[in-house]
């Protein structure tokens, strides 16, 4: 059996420290082979919450493997936002690829942000960009039983959501999916847990946790994922962690599994 944790929208600069205390506490008793981190680990992509976020996954003490979410791009500087926008996430080390000691279990982390785009709203992704693609047929190609995809952006807002996701590329993406698609597709940005099976993607499974530590907690608190993966069991069990009385407590929640999203 493998245990993964999955966590996301940190936003350290507006992260509280007592959730964040807590998460390390509950993280470090479950004992996790890995832990998987998408995105948002700052407010505003400043190198003083970048410091933090590197103190912090510090005291983790399990492999941390993660990709950035659009709020990693410095956002007052405008110039590093085109010419280098991951350049201080890049700086905290965190693995792209992962694989479980018995090769049971895949992960690869790719980057679904933009630092600028021709849009307005320049939180949203893009799922056509080369490394997200790349990362795909990595998977592809694993033997491993298990195979997961961690990007920030859902490719669809579920239902209830209290903000949207509409990446860019969702198509061409989709159009790279083969037979051995990943098992699961992890993401953030929503500040809540769902677990959907989107019509855009093929069927594929898309799970998104609450925000660690952020005081936007959208009416979801604050939360992570909890993943239990058999080497031999094709299923992957979930189970949410949330912030209640100063510390992290595993939930009982209906599942979402087959809820679709809306278009």
């Amino acid at each position: 059996m493998t245990t993964l944790v999955h966590i996301s929208d940190i936003h350290f600069g507006d992260a509280s420290p007592d959730k964040l205390r807590a998460a390390s506490v509950a993280i470090s008793e479950i004992g996790p082979a890995c832990v998987i981190v998408t995105g948002d680990v700052t407010q505003e992509g400043k190198r003083d919450e970048f410091a933090l976020a590197a103190a912090w996954f510090e005291t983790i003490k399990a492999p941390i493997i993660g990709c950035p979410g659009n709020h990693d791009t410095p956002m007052f500087n405008l110039a590093l936002r085109l010419l280098d926008p991951f350049s201080r996430f890049d700086r905290l080390g965190l693995l792209s690829s992962w694989q479980s000691g018995d090769a049971s279990v895949h992960i690869e982390a790719a980057n679904s942000a933009r630092g600028l785009q021709w849009r307005m709203d320049w939180s949203q992704g893009d799922y056509a960009q080369a490394n997200v693609i790349e990362a795909l047929g990595r998977l592809s190609r694993s033997r491993a039983r298990h195979k997961i995809l961690a990007l920030h952006h859902p490719p669809e807002t579920p239902r209830g959501a209290g903000v949207t996701s509409e990446p860019r590329g969702v198509d061409v993406f989709a159009r790279h999916l083969t037979e051995t698609k990943p098992d699961v597709l992890l993401c953030g940005h929503l500040h809540a847990a769902f677990d959907v099976t989107g019509p855009l993607m093929c069927g594929l499974r898309v799970m998104t946790v609450p925000s660690l530590a952020s005081s936007r907690e959208r009416g979801f608190g604050s939360g992570f994922g909890v993943l239990r993966l058999g080497s031999n069991d094709p299923i992957i069990t979930r189970t949410i962690w949330r912030y209640q009385e100063g510390s992290f407590h595993e939930v009982t929640e209906p599942s979402k599994g087959t809820v679709d999203v809306a278009g």
